[in-house]
């Protein structure tokens, strides 16, 4: 259609460019040297006949359709004559590498440090001006750094038409792990910080501090995510060189996380000289999606090797999430080894197993460009985006709150705390494909 506004509009302006040039070449044959000459020429003009102008425009549209036009005009509009490049394939089959960056874990402040000289009673603790306390660890997020994954799929079509096809995909994206460990070397103050909730202040575990105890921290955090869907694609609308699909079918999707936080200390002086308290604490969380999908695909064809596609859909479904908290302390003091359920953040009032069922849904938008290599066989460089909007962080399930009347050999008194909070929040990945596909 466009090529043909061209042709419509380049007519008038040949037509214009020549009359125009037609009447330069006629002034510039024999130039007057006076006024009276001028006008001596203005009488010697023949007037224009009118009958002869609309012929003078005819044959220059005549040459143009036959001549310098003819590039324009050889070229039909593709929605009237092209199509799709036919197949006879049944199925295919494509295989991509995955390198997506996702949204990180995030975690509340696990470890502080203050200056040194700071008091003990106050060294580390949070929210105190005196303390100077900095969080070295904490209120940030784990593993939200590039990964590598792979997705693949296996369709057929239904029909000798290819307007109805069916299509299964699989991907993952690579475990994310991370690691800190802090010690005396680093920092010679480090604490574990709380809120003490028998004192209602802000408070901290003392893991190292000069002549008072040393000690360490490592602190883990994993995360591992995969998806699958099965479709049914029926054409909706195909017009020249380009379809539209719509998408139904199911989607599955799982997300698995965990944080654990372990600390050693020995003491350097009073009573508990030398005792050795080694304890961690665990919040591992698994989320599985199940979903009815529903989207919408295009697909053109811009050239003989060069095609596209871009697609969106969503799903709405449940999720059904479990986290797992778990913890332990070990004590040992002159060869004497006892171990309690719980560390710091883990006690008896969150330890166990909870699970919660409720409604979320996924979100997956994509677009691909394609170069064939032969027929049967083509490369492709694209982007994908998915979203989960509801399920449970393993980072987020971890309640800073902590009532130290239920630290054994105590009994608890007071508010249960730390408590399983059943945070829900959003996730999200997102990046770069490349990957071969072929039909056979």
């Amino acid at each position: 259609m466009l090529q043909r506004l061209l042709t419509f509009a380049y007519v008038p302006v040949v037509a214009l460019a020549a009359l125009a040039a037609g009447e330069v070449r006629a002034q510039t044959g024999d130039m007057p040297a006076s006024d009276d000459a001028v006008y001596e020429n203005q009488q010697e003009v023949a007037p224009i006949d009118a009958a002869t102008e609309p012929e003078q425009a005819a044959n220059l549209i005549e040459y143009y359709n036959n001549g310098d036009g003819e590039a324009f005009k050889s070229t039909p509009d593709c929605t009237d004559s092209c199509s799709l490049t036919p197949s006879s394939n049944r199925f295919w089959i494509s295989a991509e590498y995955l390198l997506w960056g996702s949204e990180g874990m995030y975690v509340p402040a696990l470890i502080t440090t203050s200056p040194t000289g700071t008091p003990s009673n106050i060294a580390g603790v949070l929210d105190d001006p005196d303390a100077e306390t900095t969080i070295i660890k904490g209120e940030s997020h784990f593993n939200d750094d590039v990964r590598s994954g792979g997705r693949f799929e296996l369709g057929m079509w239904l029909d000798s038409a290819q307007r109805d096809s069916l299509a299964l995909t699989y991907f993952f994206i690579g475990q994310g792990s991370a690691s800190f460990h802090v010690d005396v070397s680093d920092y010679p103050i480090i604490s574990r910080p709380f809120f003490n909730v028998s004192s209602g202040a802000e408070d901290a575990r003392l893991v190292t501090y000069p002549n008072l105890v040393q000690g360490t921290v490592d602190i883990t955090a994993e995360s591992a995510f995969q998806a699958a869907s099965f479709e049914y694609r029926r054409e909706a609308v195909r017009s020249g060189r380009y379809k539209i699909d719509w998408l139904f079918g199911y989607t599955y999707a799982q997300l698995d996380e965990n944080v654990t936080i372990r600390d050693s200390t020995l003491s350097l002086s009073g009573v508990t000289q030398g005792t050795a308290i080694n304890l961690y604490d665990e919040f591992d969380s698994q989320n599985a999606f199940h979903g009815a999908a529903f989207g919408i695909a295009a697909h053109e064809e811009f050239s003989e090797r060069w095609t596209g596609d871009v697609f969106a859909k969503g799903s709405l479904g449940g999720m059904a999430s479990r986290t797992r908290i778990s913890g332990e302390t070990e004590t040992s003091f002159n060869n004497v080894t006892t171990t309690n359920a719980g560390g710091l953040l883990t006690q008896t009032s969150n330890l166990g197993t909870h699970r919660d069922s409720y409604v979320s849904s996924a979100w997956e938008l994509g677009l691909k460009v394609r170069r064939r290599l032969t027929s049967n066989t083509s490369l492709s460089l694209g982007y994908s985006w998915f979203l989960l909007s509801d399920v449970e962080r393993a980072g987020e399930q971890i309640d800073l709150g902590v009532n130290v009347t239920q630290i054994p050999p105590g009994n608890l008194v007071g508010a249960a705390r730390p408590a399983f909070p059943g945070e829900k929040s959003s996730f999200w990945t997102q990046g770069l494909t490349c990957g071969i596909e072929a039909k056979f």
